[in-house]
């Protein structure tokens, strides 16, 4: 996902603009073929208003 530059949609608010997403760093990355925690972290991007989750880098 382009957080940056892709408009956004979040299932509980709608639309949503670019300032109204929170980032949450140092998120352990997860396989998602194993649920195995790997050994490096990752930011997620939630929705400000609900924290739903909208991305992943």
């Amino acid at each position: 996902m382009r957080i940056k530059f892709d408009s956004l949609v979040c299932e509980n608010c709608g639309e949503v603009r670019h300032d109204d997403i929170e980032t949450i760093s140092d998120v352990p990355q997860l396989d998602p073929e194993t649920y195995e925690v790997g050994p490096g972290t990752t930011d997620v991007y939630v929705c400000s208003g609900c924290k739903n989750v909208l991305g992943v880098e």
